[in-house]
């Protein structure tokens, strides 16, 4: 595939455009543009963020350099740590909802006073305090028109088989989660108790319980039968194997060792365990900017893991939008809740362009959250 890409006019030669017309290949476009290619693989594949909001975070970067704010400002970003580029995407996440939302504008400043030091630290670090909110809200309609133009020019074509490469991967998560779905409404259809290694010892029988089912042969019948393993298999002079029996010594032992196995499944079945609140996150949703339930497992199950039990979405009428969700973590991933509220107790994701709001979830005796 060629990209075609016009020359500026020579005042030696014709102006006709026609003739001033090179191609570049695709290969040739993606190597000029591969510092922008390695944060977009970075932001995606690593750091697990959304594919279209980090395309715009890229082109909203490109912005920042074509200004003069910052020169280099992607090359040094992607020669630093995962947790500054991920700090440096979440305000440019920010900008982006100024620059797309008017209203969100207006939210930003009502409720920080338009400090950048708290909304945009980083931003304002990298270009010597020259790109602040302000700027950006005054200037809104010209900056919004540069990201646009990025987006259409450089990111779309500069990202395309990495498009592909998360969009099949994103295909995976959905049927992944689907399936678990299915598993899980198939395990409620038919319940089942899951055995445990106590009720496993009292079902298997053990080997005095086998020997009382095996009936006892007669004399006749022993002997007989030693006879005839004698002339098959046991040379002269060499007498046939005696039946064992255990001693009382033995016996002893294994009693002791059952009943050692039962006090620590025991114990095991005392073990404290985790309240399903205490391991539950309450989502909040922005008004006009609707979530669905896939949407959130597959966000949450590609940066956190399998660790989500549930989600329990805002009932509401059909042509209505949720505006909150309870997520429910796995017993064994309890602790994760920390990582994804922050010590902080409460944290901001951005799914598919759209602002989620997380916090731990706290019971309200009095009224029901969903």
């Amino acid at each position: 595939m060629a990209y075609s890409s016009s020359l500026f006019p020579s005042p030696f030669f014709s102006t006709d455009s026609s003739l001033f017309e090179v191609e570049v290949t695709r290969d040739e476009f993606h190597s000029f543009h591969k510092i922008d290619r390695d944060l977009f693989t970075r932001l995606v594949f690593v750091l697990k963020r959304d594919m279209n909001q980090s395309s715009q975070v890229i082109a909203f970067l490109l912005v920042v350099e074509q200004l003069g704010f910052a020169r280099n400002l992607v090359a040094c970003l992607v020669s630093s740590q995962d947790m500054l580029i991920d700090a440096v995407a979440n305000e440019v996440g920010v900008c982006l909802s100024i620059l797309y939302n008017q209203n969100y504008s207006s939210f930003v400043l009502l409720n920080h006073n338009n400090n950048d030091e708290v909304v945009i630290p980083f931003l304002k670090g990298v270009t010597n305090s020259n790109l602040t909110l302000s700027y950006i809200i005054q200037y809104r309609d010209t900056i919004l028109v540069r990201v646009t133009k990025n987006l259409n020019d450089v990111c779309n074509r500069a990202f395309d088989d990495i498009y592909e490469k998360g969009y099949k991967e994103q295909r995976l998560a959905l049927e992944r989660a689907k399936v678990i779905e299915e598993m899980k409404k198939i395990r409620l259809g038919a319940p089942q108790q899951t055995p445990t290694r106590f009720s496993v010892q009292h079902q298997t029988p053990s080997w005095r319980n086998v020997q009382q089912q095996i009936p006892r042969r007669s004399n006749v019948q022993q002997r007989t039968s030693i006879r005839s393993s004698v002339r098959r298999s046991t040379p002269l002079n060499v007498s046939a194997p005696q039946e064992w029996v255990p001693s009382p010594a033995v016996e002893e032992k294994a009693k002791a060792s059952v009943t050692e196995t039962k006090g620590a499944d025991n114990k095991e079945d005392e073990e404290e365990v985790t309240p399903a609140d205490d391991r539950t996150v309450f989502l909040t949703f922005s008004k006009g900017y609707p979530i669905s339930e896939s949407e959130v497992r597959v966000h949450f199950t590609r940066k956190f893991g399998e660790v989500i039990e549930s989600i329990v979405m805002q009932e509401v009428q059909e042509n209505e939008q949720p505006l909150f969700a309870r997520m429910v973590l796995k017993m064994e991933y309890a602790s994760k809740i920390e990582e994804i509220v922050t010590p902080m107790n409460k944290n901001k994701f951005t799914i598919d362009g759209k602002h989620v709001c997380v916090r731990k979830f706290f019971p309200d005796p009095s009224s029901s959250h969903v």
